[in-house]
C-alpha cells in the first residue's frame, strides 16, 4: 500500500511540488503508522509464543501505551524490556550511526513536525519519502530476526 501511494504521488508530484510536498507529508504520518503497526504486531507475535493470554494482554497493553514515535533508541528500549540480548542484537544490525536510524530519525521528526508547526516549516518531499522507506525495511527485517 505505501508503495503504492508512493508511486501515485511520484507522479502527481512532478506535476506540482506543492502538491508533491502535502503528498508527501500525508506519507510519511500514514508510513509512520504502519511503521508502528507492524513492529508492534511483531512483539504480539513474540508475546503470543507463551500461549498464555493475560501475558498477551500485559505486553499489547505496554506496547500500546508506550511505543510512539519508533526510532532507533525507542524500538531498543520496548526490546530491553524482553532482554539486553534483544536490544543488543537489534543495536548490532542497525547501527546508531547507520543510514536506517537516519531514514527513522527523518520520518519521526517530518510527522512531529508537521503534527505540531503545520506544513509552513516542512521540508520533504515524495523522493526523500521513497528513500526513507527502502532505508527503514531493513529496520523491519531486524526486530523479525530478534523476536524469532
Amino acid at each position: 500500500e505505501i508503495e503504492d501511494l508512493l508511486k501515485y504521488a511520484e507522479a502527481w508530484s512532478t506535476k506540482d511540488d506543492k502538491l508533491g510536498a502535502h503528498l508527501a507529508a500525508y506519507i510519511c504520518v500514514t508510513f509512520l503508522g504502519v511503521l508502528e503497526d507492524c513492529i508492534e504486531n511483531l512483539i504480539k507475535e513474540r508475546a503470543n509464543k507463551s500461549k498464555d493470554p493475560e501475558i498477551l494482554n500485559f505486553i499489547s497493553s505496554i506496547v500500546h501505551q508506550r511505543f510512539k514515535n519508533p526510532d532507533r533508541s525507542a524500538i531498543c528500549e520496548i526490546l530491553g524490556l524482553f532482554s539486553k540480548e534483544y536490544r543488543d542484537k537489534f543495536s548490532r544490525i542497525i547501527k546508531a550511526h547507520g543510514p536506517e536510524k537516519e531514514a527513522l530519525d527523518n520520518i519521526v521528526g517530518n510527522k512531529n513536525s508537521l503534527a505540531h508547526e503545520g506544513t509552513s516549516k516542512l521540508n520533504l518531499s515524495v523522493k526523500d519519502m521513497n528513500d526513507y522507506y527502502k532505508r527503514v525495511i531493513p529496520v523491519i527485517e531486524a526486530i523479525e530476526e530478534v523476536l524469532s
